[in-house]
């Protein structure tokens, strides 16, 4: 089946902020070449999006509604819908997700 896939605000954001951080420590070229394959790893999930696994932290507290697919150096976390995948955050597979989520439950309540 066929998915459409949507990308949630924060998912851009983060995509943007990557782009921006490559852009200053490595240059607009590499900047573009991980926007490029980040983009297509997003996008392949229309078709394979049961291929990713479920995010391991989440997991372990008994939330499986969460997948990721890894890319490396980064996690592209998404929700399976009937017809649509969910893209709800990418982040750097080395920072602590614990600590990313407090601090963006933490800025949506103030």
């Amino acid at each position: 089946m066929i998915r459409r896939v949507m990308r949630s605000e924060a998912a851009v954001e983060d995509l943007l902020a990557i782009v921006d951080d490559r852009i200053t420590s490595v240059g607009l070229d590499a900047a573009i070449a991980i926007e490029g394959r980040l983009d297509a790893a997003i996008e392949s999930l229309a078709e394979l999006s049961s291929r990713g696994r479920v995010v391991p932290e989440l997991r372990d507290r008994g939330v499986t509604l969460y997948r990721e697919l890894v890319a490396l150096p980064h996690r592209i976390m998404y929700r399976i819908e009937p017809r649509e995948v969910w893209v709800v955050a990418v982040l750097d597979h080395r920072r602590d997700l614990e600590a990313i989520l407090h601090e963006r439950a933490r800025r949506d309540r103030g």
